[in-house]
């Protein structure tokens, strides 16, 4: 058994990109980066805004605990018809460690009131600091 090691599927898909759609549930650690992808459609003239994204907890209004991506300006082009915009905004995972952080984005500096995503609930686990459980002798022999 010397050098056998068992891995979790996390930790071997450490560094390569592992998705989840709202409703799914994503495991991170703290300083890992969350991409998170947004959908929006738009008519009218040309305008400016920022997209704003973070985690933490909703309750009367969102709670950001963990850390927020900087804004990032976004373009509308004018149209007279829906046009479909895709946009991904990353987050650092900088936070406190914890289960059940909550998603949500918006739409700042257009006109009217931001425009807000619903929120994603139980979005993210965040784990913290190293951690061991079941650690214990397994066998012992001659040799």
């Amino acid at each position: 058994m010397n050098g056998l090691r068992v891995r979790s599927v996390e930790s071997l898909l450490r560094g390569i990109g592992v998705g989840a759609l709202p409703g799914q549930k994503l495991t991170v650690m703290v300083g890992d980066t969350v991409r998170v992808h947004l959908g929006v459609e738009y008519r009218g003239p040309a305008i400016d805004g920022e997209i704003h994204v973070s985690y933490g907890r909703q309750n009367t209004w969102f709670n950001e605990d963990g850390n927020k991506q900087d804004d990032i300006p976004v373009q509308f082009d004018q149209s007279m018809d829906f046009e479909p915009y895709e946009f991904a905004c990353d987050i650092y995972i900088g936070g406190s460690p914890g289960e059940n952080y909550d998603l949500y984005a918006k739409i700042m500096g257009v006109p009217g009131p931001d425009i807000m995503s619903p929120t994603v609930f139980n979005a993210l686990d965040v784990l913290g600091a190293a951690e061991f459980q079941n650690f214990a002798i397994t066998g012992y022999e001659k040799v």
